[in-house]
């Protein structure tokens, strides 16, 4: 029987842009919980930037595996964090402050970004959607000298831009990955670490087996997580390569797929205790 469910944000659970999940998929985890399964999200973005999508409903990300993997919270709690290496950081930030239209962030702990790059007004709307406000645009070289655990790349215009800048990055720095995981977006994460890593230190401290993990996502980020286990689930948007890894294939995120998902998630958990059997969800029948 499934006793956690981690879900991708970005256009899994909600569709990019969109400035809150919708109440469905708010009153979808509530009955997850309610029937004993815990919930989180699996996303490349830290909790501070979570809060608003959820209305500070923090049991909605008070557990979850984010900044893809790096940081793992249980109950509110960090139990797990992984810093990016500072060296590397700084090469892929003069490489990318060349490129115009761009914007190379470093993150100040679960809060607003610092960039080095493309203005404000050069930004557009991508300045709030990936949390800037609040932030200080720096001259390239001046970047905050700080702890980094997330950060990440706007590129600007045609989103293959982003596509041959991720190129150049991983040439250029070995031990960083630079997944173009949404339109106009890099992440940057260790390379050889994934939210599936994350998900394995969390399913350790729950004790649960594999098959009592299901996971949502659409894009490159998400293919750790989706190959790794075996209720792996893609919403209808997702790239070709997540719906290959994927076993099972549900709505798209901008008809709330996931939480049409979840439902049946905890409908098939109440069935099974009032019955004395395992009954699969819905959408796993078929």
């Amino acid at each position: 029987m499934i006793k956690l469910v981690l879900s991708d944000m970005d256009n899994t659970l909600v569709p990019f842009g969109a400035p809150v999940a919708s109440q469905r998929t708010v009153d979808a985890i509530h009955a997850c919980q309610e029937q004993g399964i815990d919930f989180g999200p699996a996303s490349g973005r830290d909790r501070g930037e979570l809060s608003s999508f959820f209305n500070q409903d923090a049991s909605c990300y008070n557990t979850g595996v984010l900044v893809n993997g790096q940081k793992v919270y249980y109950l509110g709690e960090v139990v797990y964090e992984k810093t990016l290496p500072a060296d590397e950081l700084r090469r892929a930030e003069s490489i990318a402050a060349k490129v115009e239209g761009c914007a190379f962030i470093t993150y100040r702990d679960n809060n607003f970004g610092d960039w080095v790059g493309a203005t404000r007004e050069e930004l557009g709307d991508m300045y709030g959607r990936v949390f800037l406000c609040g932030g200080e645009r720096h001259e390239p070289g001046e970047m905050p000298d700080y702890p980094v655990v997330k950060a990440g790349i706007v590129v600007m215009g045609d989103n293959a831009r982003a596509v041959e800048l991720s190129g150049v990055l991983s040439d250029a720095c070995p031990s960083l990955a630079f997944p173009n995981t949404v339109v106009n977006w890099l992440d940057v994460s260790p390379r050889g670490w994934g939210k599936a890593d994350g998900i394995a230190i969390l399913q350790r401290i729950l004790g649960l087996a594999d098959e009592e993990v299901c996971v949502f996502g659409d894009a490159d980020n998400d293919l750790g997580m989706l190959g790794r286990y075996p209720n792996s689930c893609a919403v209808a948007n997702a790239n070709e390569a997540a719906t290959r890894a994927a076993r099972w294939h549900v709505g798209a995120s901008a008809h709330d797929g996931v939480a049409h998902a979840m439902e049946q998630i905890a409908a098939a958990a109440r069935e099974s205790r009032e019955l004395g059997r395992e009954v699969a969800p819905a959408f796993m029948r078929a």
